[in-house]
């Protein structure tokens, strides 16, 4: 064997040696999500979710009624008793103690979704069967946290150009949303801040009004915008219900490109009267603008139509920024 064979063998060895290990490794990753009981991580990408199990009459009936259901079983004709069990496909754990079981199902055949499927959480036990939370998602996780005795929750969502990730505790009752996420697929938060200008952050304090704050905020972004400088902006609000909003602003450039990324966190206080502790939610949103306009904005005059020309000095008491994205679609009001 010449030295150009030994080459080629060791070379086709080698190649052979990494399809295996590829192999081999692809097929570990199948088997654990195979063998994984009970399931925790559950997709609109599959057919059926994984261990499935036959719908409980209870559960059926709960289906029956459903409003989503109901549209699809009347333009179907089918009457509610002959529910077609194809149409679902559900998976189920057992829960600590009494609890009975968590069964979650997701909509099949007719009920799917182009990309985001509807799903349902079901508590079953011996004396109950009730339906906790309705949600369209891509993919649903069973976390290993949990609230008052029930796994967290967290679902995904996905469009062309944006992903969504909400997080849900239980309540006792029902499964209630405690965060919320927006953002543009593909965006990042500038990390590197040593080329924006900046400026002291503006904070709204108790009983302040808003307006000296917005207005500070619309004259400095709207002067950076102008000069075209790399800039980022905080802003920090309370509402008169208790939520505390703070707004980051970032301009930046790409190439020769000019744009505006906005990212929004809100904690929102509790509306529903309860006993018991506080409930808060979380609102984190990424928003991006290539384009700022301002818009007259004078009080008992409720027309937002009228652009104001760039060269023309106005007050900010008496203009709004609307931001807009590259469609023309405004994004954000300032």
């Amino acid at each position: 064997m010449n030295r150009m064979d030994f080459l080629l063998c060791r070379g086709s060895l080698t190649l052979l040696l990494v399809v295996a290990l590829t192999a081999l490794r692809t097929t570990a990753q199948e088997l654990q999500e195979t063998f994984s009981h009970p399931p925790k991580s559950f997709s609109a990408e599959d057919d059926k979710l994984p261990h499935p199990v036959p719908l409980p009459n209870c559960v059926r009936r709960l289906l029956a009624s459903d409003q989503h259901v109901v549209n699809t079983l009347k333009y179907e004709q089918i009457s509610p008793e002959k529910l077609p069990t194809d149409w679902f496909t559900a998976s189920e754990q057992d829960l600590e103690l009494t609890d009975g079981t968590l069964l979650v199902v997701m909509g099949a055949g007719l009920m799917r979704g182009a990309n985001i499927n509807p799903f349902w959480i079901f508590r079953q036990s011996t004396n109950a069967c009730d339906l906790l939370l309705t949600v369209g998602a891509h993919d649903v996780e069973i976390l290993t946290t949990k609230t008052n005795r029930l796994p967290d929750i967290e679902t995904i969502a996905l469009t062309a150009v944006r992903y969504f990730e909400n997080q849900y505790r239980f309540d006792g009752r029902n499964y209630q949303v405690v965060k919320r996420t927006s953002q543009p697929i593909g965006e990042e938060i500038p990390h590197n801040l040593s080329d924006f200008e900046t400026r002291k952050p503006l904070i709204q304090g108790a009983g302040q009004s808003l307006d000296p704050i917005l207005c500070e905020a619309r004259a400095w972004l709207w002067r950076q915008w102008r000069l075209e400088k790399p800039s980022y902006i905080k802003v920090i609000l309370h509402s008169k219900e208790g939520d505390a909003t703070t707004t980051t602003y970032f301009i930046r450039r790409a190439s020769s490109d000019l744009s505006l990324m906005i990212q929004t966190h809100r904690i929102l206080a509790d509306r529903v009267p309860h006993s018991g502790a506080l409930r808060r939610s979380v609102e984190d949103e990424i928003v991006l603008a290539v384009d700022i306009e301002r818009r007259l904005a004078l009080k008992n005059n409720p027309d937002r139509k009228t652009k104001v020309p760039e060269n023309q000095e106005v007050s900010p008491d008496s203009y709004e920024l609307y931001f807009n994205d590259d469609s023309g679609n405004n994004v954000a009001i300032l």
